[in-house]
Protein backbone atom coordinates (compact mmCIF):
# COMPACT_ATOMS: atom_id res chain seq x y z
CA UNK A 1 0.00 0.00 0.00
CA UNK A 2 2.88 2.40 0.84
CA UNK A 3 4.52 1.83 -2.54
CA UNK A 4 1.28 2.59 -4.35
CA UNK A 5 0.77 5.77 -2.32
CA UNK A 6 4.33 6.98 -2.95
CA UNK A 7 3.89 6.40 -6.67
CA UNK A 8 0.53 8.15 -6.63
CA UNK A 9 2.02 11.09 -4.72
CA UNK A 10 4.83 11.50 -7.25
CA UNK A 11 2.34 11.31 -10.12
CA UNK A 12 0.12 14.02 -8.61
CA UNK A 13 3.15 16.26 -7.99
CA UNK A 14 4.46 15.74 -11.51
CA UNK A 15 1.07 16.48 -13.07
CA UNK A 16 0.68 19.65 -11.04
CA UNK A 17 4.18 20.84 -11.96
CA UNK A 18 3.70 20.14 -15.68
CA UNK A 19 0.33 21.88 -15.72
CA UNK A 20 1.81 24.92 -14.01
CA UNK A 21 4.65 25.16 -16.54
CA UNK A 22 2.26 24.98 -19.48
CA UNK A 23 -0.16 27.58 -18.09
CA UNK A 24 0.15 31.01 -19.75
CA UNK A 25 1.64 33.65 -17.48
CA UNK A 26 -0.87 36.01 -15.96
CA UNK A 27 -3.85 33.96 -17.11
CA UNK A 28 -7.06 34.56 -15.21
CA UNK A 29 -9.62 32.06 -14.04
CA UNK A 30 -12.37 31.12 -16.46
CA UNK A 31 -15.95 32.24 -15.76
CA UNK A 32 -16.82 28.65 -14.86
CA UNK A 33 -14.08 28.50 -12.23
CA UNK A 34 -14.97 31.93 -10.89
CA UNK A 35 -18.28 30.59 -9.59
CA UNK A 36 -16.40 28.08 -7.40
CA UNK A 37 -13.75 30.42 -5.98
CA UNK A 38 -14.40 31.69 -2.45
CA UNK A 39 -17.72 29.85 -2.58
CA UNK A 40 -19.36 28.82 0.70
CA UNK A 41 -20.11 25.23 1.62
CA UNK A 42 -23.79 25.95 2.27
CA UNK A 43 -24.59 22.26 2.70
CA UNK A 44 -21.54 21.37 4.78
CA UNK A 45 -23.67 19.47 7.33
CA UNK A 46 -25.18 17.42 4.47
CA UNK A 47 -28.76 17.87 5.62
CA UNK A 48 -30.00 18.58 2.10
CA UNK A 49 -29.71 17.17 -1.40
CA UNK A 50 -26.48 17.59 -3.37
CA UNK A 51 -22.92 18.08 -2.27
CA UNK A 52 -21.22 20.67 -0.10
CA UNK A 53 -22.95 23.38 -2.11
CA UNK A 54 -26.18 22.39 -3.92
CA UNK A 55 -25.31 24.80 -6.74
CA UNK A 56 -22.16 22.87 -7.66
CA UNK A 57 -21.81 20.22 -10.33
CA UNK A 58 -21.72 16.64 -9.08
CA UNK A 59 -19.75 15.36 -12.10
CA UNK A 60 -16.22 14.44 -10.99
CA UNK A 61 -14.84 14.89 -14.53
CA UNK A 62 -16.14 18.44 -14.77
CA UNK A 63 -14.99 19.24 -11.24
CA UNK A 64 -11.52 17.83 -11.90
CA UNK A 65 -11.11 20.09 -14.95
CA UNK A 66 -11.94 23.13 -12.81
CA UNK A 67 -9.68 21.94 -10.03
CA UNK A 68 -6.75 21.47 -12.39
CA UNK A 69 -7.34 24.98 -13.71
CA UNK A 70 -7.27 26.44 -10.19
CA UNK A 71 -4.02 24.62 -9.43
CA UNK A 72 -2.45 25.69 -12.72
CA UNK A 73 -3.31 29.32 -12.04
CA UNK A 74 -1.54 29.11 -8.70
CA UNK A 75 -4.71 30.06 -6.83
CA UNK A 76 -4.45 29.63 -3.07
CA UNK A 77 -6.17 26.40 -1.92
CA UNK A 78 -8.31 28.28 0.59
CA UNK A 79 -10.02 30.02 -2.34
CA UNK A 80 -11.00 26.75 -4.02
CA UNK A 81 -11.67 24.80 -0.81
CA UNK A 82 -15.34 24.17 -1.59
CA UNK A 83 -14.44 22.95 -5.11
CA UNK A 84 -11.76 20.64 -3.71
CA UNK A 85 -14.17 19.15 -1.18
CA UNK A 86 -16.90 18.76 -3.80
CA UNK A 87 -14.52 17.00 -6.19
CA UNK A 88 -13.38 14.35 -3.74
CA UNK A 89 -16.95 13.92 -2.52
CA UNK A 90 -18.08 13.36 -6.12
CA UNK A 91 -15.31 10.77 -6.54
CA UNK A 92 -16.37 9.07 -3.31
CA UNK A 93 -20.06 8.90 -4.20
CA UNK A 94 -19.27 7.61 -7.69
CA UNK A 95 -17.14 4.84 -6.23
CA UNK A 96 -19.80 4.01 -3.65
CA UNK A 97 -22.62 3.88 -6.23
CA UNK A 98 -24.31 6.90 -4.66
CA UNK A 99 -26.00 9.78 -6.48
CA UNK A 100 -25.61 13.13 -4.74
CA UNK A 101 -28.60 14.43 -6.69
CA UNK A 102 -30.80 11.75 -5.11
CA UNK A 103 -29.33 11.80 -1.61
CA UNK A 104 -31.68 14.02 0.37
CA UNK A 105 -32.16 13.33 4.12
CA UNK A 106 -35.24 15.57 4.09
CA UNK A 107 -37.12 12.91 2.11
CA UNK A 108 -36.95 10.47 5.03
CA UNK A 109 -36.34 6.75 5.17
CA UNK A 110 -37.96 5.34 2.03
CA UNK A 111 -35.87 7.55 -0.22
CA UNK A 112 -32.66 6.81 1.68
CA UNK A 113 -32.57 3.09 2.46
CA UNK A 114 -30.48 2.44 -0.64
CA UNK A 115 -28.18 5.34 0.21
CA UNK A 116 -27.54 3.96 3.69
CA UNK A 117 -26.91 0.47 2.36
CA UNK A 118 -24.46 1.73 -0.28
CA UNK A 119 -22.72 3.91 2.32
CA UNK A 120 -22.02 1.06 4.73
CA UNK A 121 -21.20 -1.37 1.95
CA UNK A 122 -18.52 1.04 0.73
CA UNK A 123 -17.11 1.50 4.22
CA UNK A 124 -16.74 -2.26 4.41
CA UNK A 125 -15.14 -2.46 0.96
CA UNK A 126 -12.59 0.20 1.88
CA UNK A 127 -11.62 -1.80 4.96
CA UNK A 128 -11.37 -5.08 3.04
CA UNK A 129 -9.20 -3.43 0.37
CA UNK A 130 -7.08 -1.35 2.74
CA UNK A 131 -6.25 -3.05 6.05
CA UNK A 132 -5.13 0.21 7.68
CA UNK A 133 -8.57 1.82 7.30
CA UNK A 134 -9.87 0.75 10.72
CA UNK A 135 -12.26 3.71 10.91
CA UNK A 136 -14.18 2.63 7.82
CA UNK A 137 -14.21 -0.99 8.99
CA UNK A 138 -15.67 -0.24 12.39
CA UNK A 139 -18.22 2.14 10.90
CA UNK A 140 -19.14 -0.34 8.19
CA UNK A 141 -19.58 -3.22 10.62
CA UNK A 142 -21.71 -1.25 13.09
CA UNK A 143 -23.54 0.67 10.36
CA UNK A 144 -26.18 -1.92 9.42
CA UNK A 145 -27.35 -1.90 13.07
CA UNK A 146 -27.78 1.84 12.75
CA UNK A 147 -29.64 1.52 9.45
CA UNK A 148 -31.91 -1.24 10.73
CA UNK A 149 -32.65 0.84 13.81
CA UNK A 150 -33.83 3.71 11.63
CA UNK A 151 -36.06 1.26 9.76
CA UNK A 152 -37.53 0.05 13.06
CA UNK A 153 -38.15 3.65 14.10
CA UNK A 154 -40.01 4.11 10.83
CA UNK A 155 -42.27 1.19 11.74
CA UNK A 156 -43.07 3.01 14.98
CA UNK A 157 -43.78 6.19 13.05
CA UNK A 158 -46.21 4.38 10.76
CA UNK A 159 -47.96 2.68 13.66
CA UNK A 160 -48.32 5.94 15.59
CA UNK A 161 -49.84 7.45 12.48
CA UNK A 162 -52.95 5.33 13.08
CA UNK A 163 -55.17 7.35 15.41
CA UNK A 164 -56.62 4.39 17.30
CA UNK A 165 -53.18 2.98 18.02
CA UNK A 166 -51.86 6.38 19.00
CA UNK A 167 -54.71 6.89 21.47
CA UNK A 168 -54.23 3.44 22.97
CA UNK A 169 -50.49 4.00 23.41
CA UNK A 170 -51.17 7.37 25.01
CA UNK A 171 -53.53 5.75 27.49
CA UNK A 172 -51.05 3.04 28.46
CA UNK A 173 -48.15 5.44 28.83
CA UNK A 174 -50.35 7.86 30.76
CA UNK A 175 -51.13 5.13 33.28
CA UNK A 176 -47.43 4.34 33.66
CA UNK A 177 -46.67 8.03 34.08
CA UNK A 178 -49.19 8.28 36.88
CA UNK A 179 -47.84 5.21 38.62
CA UNK A 180 -44.28 6.46 38.40
CA UNK A 181 -45.03 10.08 39.31
CA UNK A 182 -43.64 9.98 42.87
CA UNK A 183 -40.28 8.72 41.64
CA UNK A 184 -40.01 10.72 38.43
CA UNK A 185 -38.17 13.67 39.94
CA UNK A 186 -35.41 11.38 41.24
CA UNK A 187 -34.80 9.51 38.01
CA UNK A 188 -32.14 10.64 35.54
CA UNK A 189 -32.99 13.16 32.84
CA UNK A 190 -33.34 10.52 30.12
CA UNK A 191 -35.81 8.23 31.87
CA UNK A 192 -37.71 11.24 33.18
CA UNK A 193 -37.99 12.57 29.62
CA UNK A 194 -39.50 9.28 28.42
CA UNK A 195 -42.06 9.37 31.23
CA UNK A 196 -42.86 13.02 30.61
CA UNK A 197 -43.49 12.85 26.87
CA UNK A 198 -44.04 9.18 26.11
CA UNK A 199 -47.76 9.70 25.57
CA UNK A 200 -47.35 12.82 23.46
CA UNK A 201 -44.63 11.79 21.00
CA UNK A 202 -46.12 11.85 17.51
CA UNK A 203 -45.36 10.26 14.17
CA UNK A 204 -44.15 13.69 13.07
CA UNK A 205 -41.66 13.81 15.96
CA UNK A 206 -40.28 10.43 14.96
CA UNK A 207 -40.09 11.47 11.31
CA UNK A 208 -38.12 14.58 12.30
CA UNK A 209 -35.73 12.44 14.34
CA UNK A 210 -35.20 10.15 11.35
CA UNK A 211 -34.30 13.07 9.11
CA UNK A 212 -31.77 14.30 11.66
CA UNK A 213 -30.07 10.90 11.97
CA UNK A 214 -30.09 10.17 8.23
CA UNK A 215 -28.49 13.59 7.76
CA UNK A 216 -25.76 12.67 10.24
CA UNK A 217 -25.03 9.52 8.26
CA UNK A 218 -24.61 11.55 5.08
CA UNK A 219 -22.49 14.15 6.90
CA UNK A 220 -20.08 11.51 8.19
CA UNK A 221 -19.62 10.16 4.66
CA UNK A 222 -19.26 13.66 3.17
CA UNK A 223 -16.61 14.68 5.69
CA UNK A 224 -14.47 11.56 6.14
CA UNK A 225 -14.69 9.55 2.91
CA UNK A 226 -13.45 12.34 0.59
CA UNK A 227 -10.33 12.47 2.77
CA UNK A 228 -9.84 8.74 2.25
CA UNK A 229 -10.28 9.12 -1.52
CA UNK A 230 -7.76 11.98 -1.64
CA UNK A 231 -5.28 9.94 0.39
CA UNK A 232 -5.63 6.89 -1.84
CA UNK A 233 -5.14 8.97 -4.98
CA UNK A 234 -2.35 11.28 -3.85
CA UNK A 235 -1.05 10.30 -0.42
CA UNK A 236 0.13 13.12 1.81
CA UNK A 237 0.46 15.51 -1.14
CA UNK A 238 -3.32 15.40 -1.56
CA UNK A 239 -3.88 15.59 2.19
CA UNK A 240 -1.55 18.60 2.42
CA UNK A 241 -3.70 20.35 -0.19
CA UNK A 242 -6.78 19.50 1.88
CA UNK A 243 -5.07 20.97 4.93
CA UNK A 244 -3.89 24.10 3.11
CA UNK A 245 -7.47 24.64 1.95
CA UNK A 246 -8.64 24.66 5.56
CA UNK A 247 -10.80 21.57 5.12
CA UNK A 248 -9.09 19.66 7.93
CA UNK A 249 -7.34 20.73 11.12
CA UNK A 250 -4.03 19.77 12.69
CA UNK A 251 -5.46 16.64 14.32
CA UNK A 252 -6.81 15.21 11.07
CA UNK A 253 -3.62 16.13 9.25
CA UNK A 254 -1.62 14.34 11.93
CA UNK A 255 -3.91 11.31 11.61
CA UNK A 256 -3.04 10.94 7.94
CA UNK A 257 0.67 11.40 8.66
CA UNK A 258 0.46 8.49 11.06
CA UNK A 259 -1.33 6.34 8.50
CA UNK A 260 1.39 7.21 5.99
CA UNK A 261 4.12 6.26 8.47
CA UNK A 262 2.45 2.91 9.07
CA UNK A 263 3.04 0.44 11.88
CA UNK A 264 0.37 -0.93 14.24
CA UNK A 265 0.52 1.89 16.80
CA UNK A 266 0.58 4.70 14.22
CA UNK A 267 -2.31 3.10 12.33
CA UNK A 268 -4.32 2.73 15.53
CA UNK A 269 -3.69 6.30 16.67
CA UNK A 270 -4.42 7.75 13.24
CA UNK A 271 -7.74 5.97 13.02
CA UNK A 272 -8.59 6.99 16.58
CA UNK A 273 -8.06 10.64 15.65
CA UNK A 274 -10.35 10.27 12.63
CA UNK A 275 -12.93 8.62 14.87
CA UNK A 276 -12.69 11.51 17.32
CA UNK A 277 -13.22 13.95 14.46
CA UNK A 278 -16.35 12.06 13.43
CA UNK A 279 -17.88 12.01 16.90
CA UNK A 280 -16.99 15.50 18.09
CA UNK A 281 -16.53 17.73 15.04
CA UNK A 282 -18.65 16.13 12.34
CA UNK A 283 -21.83 15.08 14.15
CA UNK A 284 -21.38 16.27 17.74
CA UNK A 285 -23.53 19.38 17.26
CA UNK A 286 -26.09 17.47 15.20
CA UNK A 287 -26.63 14.97 18.00
CA UNK A 288 -27.12 17.91 20.36
CA UNK A 289 -29.72 19.33 17.99
CA UNK A 290 -31.57 16.01 17.82
CA UNK A 291 -31.54 15.66 21.63
CA UNK A 292 -32.75 19.23 22.21
CA UNK A 293 -35.63 19.13 19.73
CA UNK A 294 -38.90 20.10 21.44
CA UNK A 295 -37.39 19.75 24.89
CA UNK A 296 -37.98 16.32 26.37
CA UNK A 297 -39.21 14.88 23.06
CA UNK A 298 -35.74 14.88 21.53
CA UNK A 299 -34.11 13.58 24.71
CA UNK A 300 -36.67 10.76 24.94
CA UNK A 301 -36.14 9.67 21.33
CA UNK A 302 -32.35 9.76 21.53
CA UNK A 303 -32.46 7.80 24.79
CA UNK A 304 -34.82 5.18 23.39
CA UNK A 305 -32.42 4.72 20.48
CA UNK A 306 -29.70 4.08 23.08
CA UNK A 307 -31.87 1.49 24.84
CA UNK A 308 -32.35 -0.41 21.57
CA UNK A 309 -28.77 -0.01 20.31
CA UNK A 310 -26.87 -3.22 19.64
CA UNK A 311 -23.90 -2.51 17.30
CA UNK A 312 -23.22 -5.60 15.18
CA UNK A 313 -19.54 -6.07 16.02
CA UNK A 314 -19.06 -9.66 17.22
CA UNK A 315 -18.17 -9.69 20.90
CA UNK A 316 -19.30 -6.11 21.59
CA UNK A 317 -21.67 -5.60 24.51
CA UNK A 318 -24.52 -3.11 23.90
CA UNK A 319 -24.78 0.19 25.80
CA UNK A 320 -27.40 -1.18 28.21
CA UNK A 321 -24.89 -3.78 29.43
CA UNK A 322 -21.90 -1.45 29.39
CA UNK A 323 -23.28 1.06 31.88
CA UNK A 324 -26.68 -0.08 33.21
CA UNK A 325 -28.95 2.22 35.19
CA UNK A 326 -29.32 1.22 38.86
CA UNK A 327 -32.39 2.22 40.85
CA UNK A 328 -32.48 2.28 44.64
CA UNK A 329 -35.25 2.24 47.21
CA UNK A 330 -34.67 5.96 47.73
CA UNK A 331 -35.17 6.62 44.01
CA UNK A 332 -38.62 5.05 44.28
CA UNK A 333 -39.50 6.81 47.55
CA UNK A 334 -39.52 3.54 49.46
CA UNK A 335 -38.91 4.38 53.15
CA UNK A 336 -39.56 1.02 54.78
CA UNK A 337 -36.36 0.25 56.74
CA UNK A 338 -36.73 -3.43 55.89
CA UNK A 339 -36.07 -2.70 52.21
CA UNK A 340 -34.06 0.50 52.48
CA UNK A 341 -30.95 -1.23 51.12
CA UNK A 342 -32.80 -2.57 48.08
CA UNK A 343 -31.47 -1.61 44.68
CA UNK A 344 -31.89 -2.95 41.18
CA UNK A 345 -29.64 -2.94 38.15
CA UNK A 346 -31.98 -2.34 35.21
CA UNK A 347 -31.67 -3.24 31.51
CA UNK A 348 -31.65 0.48 30.73
CA UNK A 349 -28.44 2.37 29.89
CA UNK A 350 -27.34 5.05 32.35
CA UNK A 351 -26.33 7.38 29.52
CA UNK A 352 -27.70 8.83 26.31
CA UNK A 353 -25.93 8.07 23.01
CA UNK A 354 -26.44 11.67 21.91
CA UNK A 355 -24.20 12.95 24.73
CA UNK A 356 -20.81 13.06 23.03
CA UNK A 357 -18.63 12.46 26.09
CA UNK A 358 -20.55 9.36 27.18
CA UNK A 359 -20.68 8.14 23.58
CA UNK A 360 -16.92 8.58 23.25
CA UNK A 361 -16.29 6.71 26.50
CA UNK A 362 -18.26 3.71 25.22
CA UNK A 363 -16.55 3.82 21.82
CA UNK A 364 -13.07 4.01 23.29
CA UNK A 365 -13.65 1.60 26.16
CA UNK A 366 -15.59 -1.06 24.26
CA UNK A 367 -16.30 -0.52 20.58
CA UNK A 368 -12.84 0.29 19.21
CA UNK A 369 -10.95 -2.30 21.32
CA UNK A 370 -13.50 -4.99 20.42
CA UNK A 371 -13.22 -4.24 16.71
CA UNK A 372 -9.43 -4.14 16.85
CA UNK A 373 -9.26 -7.45 18.75
CA UNK A 374 -11.66 -9.09 16.30
CA UNK A 375 -9.54 -8.04 13.33
CA UNK A 376 -6.30 -9.19 14.95
CA UNK A 377 -7.42 -12.35 16.74
CA UNK A 378 -10.22 -13.72 14.58
CA UNK A 379 -9.55 -12.53 11.02
CA UNK A 380 -11.82 -15.18 9.48
CA UNK A 381 -14.87 -13.97 11.44
CA UNK A 382 -13.85 -10.35 10.85
CA UNK A 383 -13.72 -10.87 7.09
CA UNK A 384 -16.93 -12.94 7.03
CA UNK A 385 -18.79 -10.20 8.92
CA UNK A 386 -17.54 -7.54 6.51
CA UNK A 387 -18.38 -9.64 3.46
CA UNK A 388 -22.06 -10.51 3.96
CA UNK A 389 -24.44 -8.99 1.41
CA UNK A 390 -25.47 -5.63 2.82
CA UNK A 391 -29.21 -6.32 2.55
CA UNK A 392 -28.70 -9.47 4.63
CA UNK A 393 -26.84 -7.44 7.24
CA UNK A 394 -29.70 -4.96 7.44
CA UNK A 395 -32.27 -7.75 7.77
CA UNK A 396 -30.36 -9.51 10.54
CA UNK A 397 -30.29 -6.30 12.57
CA UNK A 398 -34.04 -5.65 12.49
CA UNK A 399 -35.61 -5.58 15.95
CA UNK A 400 -37.90 -8.55 15.38
CA UNK A 401 -34.95 -10.68 14.29
CA UNK A 402 -32.84 -9.53 17.24
CA UNK A 403 -35.64 -9.84 19.80
CA UNK A 404 -34.38 -13.08 21.44
CA UNK A 405 -30.88 -11.60 21.64
CA UNK A 406 -32.22 -8.38 23.18
CA UNK A 407 -34.33 -10.23 25.74
CA UNK A 408 -31.34 -12.37 26.73
CA UNK A 409 -29.23 -9.25 27.09
CA UNK A 410 -31.84 -7.51 29.23
CA UNK A 411 -32.26 -10.57 31.43
CA UNK A 412 -28.50 -10.83 31.85
CA UNK A 413 -28.12 -7.25 33.02
CA UNK A 414 -31.20 -7.10 35.28
CA UNK A 415 -30.12 -7.78 38.90
CA UNK A 416 -32.41 -6.96 41.81
CA UNK A 417 -30.71 -7.41 45.17
CA UNK A 418 -30.43 -6.13 48.74
CA UNK A 419 -27.20 -5.11 50.37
Amino acid sequence: MKVRMIAATLAVAATAATTALLAPAGASASPALDTYLDAPRTNETAMHVGGVNPEFSTDPVELRTLLDEARAEGIAPKRYAALLHQYWLAVATRNANLDLNKWDPQLGLAANVGNMQNTFAYYQKLQRDHPDFLWTGQGGMAGPSFGAGIMDVDMGRAVLGVRQVRDAVAGIVGTLDHAAAPATAKLNDDVRAVLEVGQSITAEDISHFQVEVIGMSKHIFADLIPQHEAFLAGGMTAIDEYYDAGLIDDSAHDAWRKLTAGGPQNVFEGNRELLHREQFQTIGDQWDTARNNKGSVGRALTYLSTVAADPAIPGLIPPREYKPLTLTAADLDVTDPAVAAWHMQTPLPAFNWSDRDDRWEYIMDKMLPTYRALKQNNPALWMATLSKPIDQQFLEQRALIRLPQMITSMARVTKPYVG
